[in-house]
């Protein structure tokens, strides 16, 4: 497997949660090469830390209403 294309994966899987791309991640992350594998559960790791945020409810403002402006 390339390190640029589990590089290209990570950015799938990032940046958009593409599931295929989160598969292949976990495969390179099974190789026997350990600068790859360091690599793909790494930005797997950060992918899954970026889906969760997305997922977190938004956060009340805690500011005023003024208008029909929301807390700056």
């Amino acid at each position: 497997m390339d390190s640029n294309y589990v590089f290209l994966c990570g950015v799938m899987w990032c940046r958009f949660g593409q599931h295929d791309a989160g598969k292949e991640l976990l495969r390179a992350a099974d190789s026997g090469d350990p600068d790859m594998n360091a690599m793909a559960r790494a930005i797997f790791a950060k992918g899954v830390r970026r889906l969760r945020e997305l997922e977190e409810p938004a956060q009340p403002c805690s500011g005023m209403m003024v208008g029909r402006e929301l807390c700056g």
